[in-house]
């Protein structure tokens, strides 16, 4: 537990002191921070000297290469970005505009999300406020957490493995789980196995087209064929673009996995067939992970209820 002195010491801490030290942490250089500062580099090395002596312990490692932060010094950066980034925002504030201006919800989301939930989602946040502007950052699980630890995201829609739940399993983030999604084996209405049942040790041997080594669709294959005792099969065509795997696969280059609501309208335009497995492969969790705050801004709580609203549906279909 932090003591009272340490609490006064960082209460003492200005923002030009807390911009320094965001560059330090981004810059890894005394000259170039100083330069950004216009300052000199004595000058800026006299700052953080008496930056730490206020807070009692050393914020960087200073080599003849520059400067790294310490555990301590990555935190107080990543702190002082988050508060930087609200003064900006006050700064930015214009009264005479003040209950006109269009709120921005900044979010990231899996590709698998934003190529087949969040179409749905948007549409409903925008029913409910048309003047909500929402700005997407699609990518992996890390970058996107990072993004939003420092505050340049609101909130994450992914989806929860046990892969991401680490990542995201941290005492400053709030997970919801809100919806699930069904995997399952698609393939070509030509293919020799479209509308059968077949087994994992005969589905190992197949032609797949599956994304790279670390994502969620080929790490359920590679489990479901180890507990058949069958060898994962390594895919004929790797590839991280969703739609363009549906459309190898309706050409009948091979098979895959993929989330229910992916292949759905496929499925029933008879685009694509089911494979039905002798064991079938578990539930995908989807929600939404957010900083810890003390209050849930109104876009916020309008995103959480526009995609319940999206999973009450997609749950009857």
């Amino acid at each position: 537990m932090q003591s009272d002195t340490g609490r006064n010491a960082f209460q003492q801490l200005r923002f030009r002191q807390l911009e320094m030290v965001r560059l330090l942490a981004d810059t890894g250089s005394l000259r170039t921070t100083a330069g950004l500062m216009n300052v000199t580099a004595p000058a800026l090395s006299k700052s953080l000297r008496e930056v730490e002596t206020l807070i009692g312990h050393e914020l960087f490692i200073r080599s003849s290469r520059g400067v790294a932060p310490t555990p301590l010094g990555s935190e107080v950066a990543r702190q002082a970005r988050l508060l930087l980034h609200g003064l900006d925002a006050l700064r930015h504030i214009k009264p005479e505009t003040l209950g006109s201006e269009r709120a921005l919800l900044r979010l990231g989301t899996a590709p698998f999300v934003a190529w087949r939930i969040m179409p749905s989602v948007i549409e409903r946040l925008r029913a409910a406020d048309a003047r909500l502007r929402i700005h997407l950052v699609e990518g992996r699980i890390i970058p996107l957490a990072d993004q939003l630890l420092n505050g340049d995201l609101d909130a994450i829609l992914t989806v929860m493995t046990p892969e991401a739940l680490q990542v995201l399993g941290r005492a400053e983030f709030l997970l919801d789980q809100i919806h699930s999604e069904r995997v399952i084996i698609v393939c070509s209405p030509r293919h020799p196995w479209a509308g059968r049942r077949v087994s994992w040790p005969d589905l190992a041997t197949a032609d797949w087209i599956m994304p790279p080594q670390t994502f969620t669709l080929r790490l359920t294959v590679q489990r479901a064929c180890l507990q058949a005792g069958a060898i994962p099969p390594e895919p004929v065509i790797e590839s991280v673009n969703i739609p363009a795997v549906i459309n190898y696969v309706k050409a009948g280059l091979g098979i895959t996995a993929a989330l229910r609501s992916t292949a759905k309208d496929d499925l029933n335009s008879g685009a694509l067939r089911l494979i039905r497995t002798d064991a079938e492969l578990p539930t995908v969790p989807i929600g939404l992970a957010a900083r810890r705050t003390p209050t849930i801004g109104q876009a916020m709580g309008a995103l959480r209820d526009a995609f319940e609203r999206y999973a009450a549906t997609a749950s009857e279909t």
